[in-house]
């Protein structure tokens, strides 16, 4: 039986060539994805005919002006990115990812890719907390947009499949991208109100934090614990407990 992958979306970052874009909708059909999104506009030139069979899914995508547009809706969104370095760490390998995304089977998971030229900028990159990378040649690791979403797709339904003939994975219960949303402010809104960012601070805590917690994938009793740490420690600094909206 074909896998249920509706959960799945995914997202183009303002593609330029139509052509890559047909290649992705057939790609999304040949592994039973439905959910295609585009930041931006679908490319204007007449090459669509990649989509061979697929261009239902071309008719019913997305259109979104602004990445952070696209996923508001998601619980996890995970980028794919070619660029490695300190700023630019890598969380997921592919398997990695499929496994990722396997362990929480109730939840939303956008996988956003970059446009051909540059990719994500910094600001893009920062909305999405966890970066997969696929290895590949380092003089030449540049790898085409409607192959990486292949590519992409391929480990994610065969990890299905995979599990499916072996009885499945484990499920963690985390909690959805709402309520990671609220911790993750009373969180950052606790470390404010103690002046813990009155300095210059050479870390992004606010990345940070978001990639811890997505990378924890908290269940309810998790999240419980962390409101707990840190009202406590709002109160051993400024005297007095802060609720939790």
């Amino acid at each position: 039986m074909p896998a249920d992958l509706s959960r799945f979306s995914i997202i183009l970052v303002e593609p330029i060539y139509a052509g890559n874009v047909g290649a992705v909708a057939r790609i999304m059909n040949n592994f039973c994805f439905t959910d295609l999104r585009i930041v931006g506009a679908v490319p204007q030139k007449n090459d669509f005919y990649l989509a061979m069979h697929s261009e239902h899914l071309l008719e019913d995508a997305r259109i979104f002006t602004t990445l952070k547009d696209a996923i508001s809706d998601l619980d996890r969104v995970i980028a794919f990115s070619r660029r490695l370095g300190k700023t630019k760490p890598i969380d997921l390998s592919p398997m990695q990812m499929a496994a990722y995304a396997h362990e929480i089977p109730e939840l939303n998971i956008g996988l956003v890719f970059g446009r051909e030229t540059f990719g994500l900028t910094d600001e893009e990159a920062d909305l999405c907390p966890l970066r997969c990378h696929f290895s590949a040649n380092k003089d030449f690791p540049s790898i085409n947009l409607a192959q990486a979403v292949a590519l992409a797709a391929y480990e994610i339904q065969s990890f299905q499949q995979r599990n499916l003939e072996e009885g499945g994975t484990r499920k963690i219960g985390a909690v959805d991208g709402e309520e990671m949303s609220k911790i993750y402010r009373y969180m950052m809104d606790v470390l404010g109100d103690i002046g813990y960012f009155s300095n210059h601070e050479t870390t992004n805590w606010d990345a940070f934090l978001k990639k811890m917690l997505a990378q924890l994938n908290p269940n309810k009793e998790m999240v419980y614990r962390l409101r707990q740490m840190f009202n406590r420690i709002h109160v051993l600094v400024t005297g007095k407990g802060k609720g939790y909206e």
